[in-house]
């Protein structure tokens, strides 16, 4: 994988003995570098007076609009450019790191012999610490998978996470601090936030476009997906390489998200479409010795049979950067608990009518769901986890107390996505595919986040924001999707396929040994979930993902640091 970061020294920021990692790249900006295969990180810097700049992820970002930038107010933070990065400003007392507010690309710090050291990687940084996996931060995601554990905290012993929406600042000879910086933006009518989000989607595409000599991108049929692919058809116009993939059964070319992405690509004769057929050797829990070790447990680890043979193809396909419509749905679809701020902002009847509709799709009783969400996130915790798990997560709140949104229970969720899509960014480069998510850009999540609650859609209303601001780009057909082909029916049956090996994973297994899982009672719900029994995938699916992921970073060599002046080039 390829990552960047820098380090505040004890004795100033031109040390001439930095702390980095071997064979990185080092850039004209005092200690900083990137490290990796090197095709993906786009670096810009800027100087302006005594100040030092850089943006570092995917982006466009000239010197000029850095430098405009750097020479006002920059403590408020970056503009919205387009693209998912991390600024540095470097001056005279150290250095400053602002984060994104979905956390599309996380960033870490440790504090090592007086020194901070930050990075887009936390996995590499426990080299720097020669610390392993943190315990309780498993416990906090096995208790509460989509939650907000360890918002501060890293996976990793030592090595925290700034919040996303932050900004790091690490001063010569004193302790790093965090604040924010980033607020959500104020609401406005729909017309005007329909527009706002096609600028906004248009100009992430944009980005990916500029750096990728051959782009591709998945193709569903469903909205997310549809949505950046007919507007990279739009932009390239048939001068650029394009490709767009849809996943199918094997045994059927047709139904469901086929006919979808057939109607999608009618007439347009820029973009290569192509088949992914799966069969049993790509079902859930398939391939799961072939997971690499990444930041965190990959969403993609349960399907990790699809996605290996998925980005061989894709990369055998020649393409330079793939775009997924990864955080689309968090981003955009309305959620029960947002039946509260109905009913906040006066709109009582639409909130019971909701709240009634949400209540039908779930089978329960609105009294037991309305309930539900003011417990949180989940009525009950799993029962397959040990008193010392839950009491670990409950001992490790984090470091300090951070500013949460204010009451954007859909950027709470978009953050989790985010993380963990790069958890999957990470997954795919191991493969040699870059992958994008436009839907987690600041520019884009912002633009969405101006839409009233009202207009944000309901049990009857899926995702009106995209048809909305996607007016003669979405054919009507596709508009007025409703649902994409549901996979509770792969996961029984990959689980029933390979239920011996998983059960013996888990049984004598990283969590077990740790004391986090009860293995009999695991065990016991695997197989009631092979069984074809209705299973809380979202609560056991993190316990085999994080079992998976534990043994696949014990299994590898740490990333290795010296002290040495840090002017080197990859592969010397």
């Amino acid at each position: 994988m390829e990552w960047f970061g820098g380090v505040v020294t004890a004795t100033g920021s031109l040390s001439p003995r930095p702390t980095a990692p071997a064979w990185c790249r080092a850039l004209p900006l005092g200690e900083l570098w990137t490290a990796g295969p090197g095709s993906g990180t786009a670096v810009t810097t800027a100087e302006s007076g005594p100040l030092y700049g850089a943006v570092l992820g995917t982006h466009t970002v000239s010197a000029s609009c850095l430098r405009t930038w750097l020479s006002g107010d920059w403590r408020s933070g970056p503009p919205a450019w387009a693209g998912t990065y991390a600024v540095l400003v470097a001056h005279q007392a150290g250095a400053s790191v602002f984060t994104d507010p979905a956390h599309a690309l996380p960033i870490h710090f440790c504090e090592v012999e007086g020194s901070a050291v930050w990075a887009s990687s936390s996995r590499a940084l426990s080299g720097l610490t020669r610390t392993g996996v943190d315990p309780a931060w498993v416990s906090g995601l096995l208790l509460d998978p989509m939650g907000g554990h360890g918002r501060e905290r890293s996976a990793f012993q030592r090595v925290r996470t700034v919040p996303p929406g932050h900004c790091l600042t690490m001063r010569v000879g004193e302790l790093a601090t965090l604040t924010r910086w980033w607020s959500p933006p104020r609401s406005s009518p729909r017309n005007e936030a329909a527009l706002l989000l096609r600028d906004a989607l248009e100009e992430a595409v944009a980005v990916r476009l500029a750096q990728a000599e051959h782009l591709s991108c998945d193709l569903s049929g469903g909205l997310d997906s549809t949505t950046l692919c007919l507007l990279a058809s739009q932009q390239a116009a048939g001068a650029h390489p394009l490709t767009a993939w849809t996943v199918h059964p094997a045994s059927r070319d047709h139904g469901g998200d086929m006919d979808h992405a057939r109607e999608a690509l009618r007439g347009r004769t820029g973009v290569n479409h192509m088949l992914l057929p799966l069969t049993e050797a790509e079902l859930p829990y398939s391939g799961l010795d072939r997971v690499p070790p990444t930041d965190e447990p990959a969403p993609a680890t349960i399907t990790s049979a699809r996605h290996v043979l998925a980005y061989e193809r894709i990369r055998a396909g020649g393409s330079t950067l793939h775009m997924s419509g990864d955080g689309g749905d968090a981003l955009l679809m309305q959620s029960p608990e947002l039946t509260l701020r109905l009913a906040a902002c006066g709109r009582v009847v639409r909130a019971l009518r909701d709240l009634h509709g949400w209540a039908k799709l779930d089978r329960r009783s609105p009294l037991g769901m309305l309930a539900s969400m003011a417990r949180g996130a989940h009525g009950s915790s799993p029962r397959w986890l040990t008193p010392k798990a839950r009491g670990t997560a409950a001992a490790s709140p984090g470091h300090g107390v951070v500013e949460l949104l204010r009451g954007d229970t859909e950027l709470l969720a978009l953050r989790g996505i985010g993380r963990t899509a790069h958890a999957d960014t990470q997954f795919a480069a191991s493969l040699g595919v870059r992958l994008e998510s436009p839907f987690l850009d600041r520019a884009v999540v912002e633009a969405a986040l101006t839409f009233r609650v009202r207009d944000r859609g309901s049990p009857w209303s899926y995702k009106p924001q995209l048809p909305e601001a996607m007016r003669g780009v979405l054919p009507e057909a596709i508009a007025r999707r409703r649902t994409k082909g549901g996979t509770d029916a792969d996961h029984h049956l990959g689980l029933r396929a390979h239920l011996p090996e998983v059960s013996a994973l888990l049984v004598n297994g990283w969590l077990a040994g740790h004391g986090l899982i009860d293995p009999q009672a695991v065990r016991a719900e695997l197989r009631s979930a092979a069984s074809g029994r209705d299973t809380s995938w979202g609560l056991l699916e993190p316990v085999v993902a994080a079992e998976v992921w534990a043994r696949a970073v014990e299994a590898s060599p740490p990333t290795v640091w010296t002290r040495a002046p840090a002017r080197q080039e990859a592969g010397r």
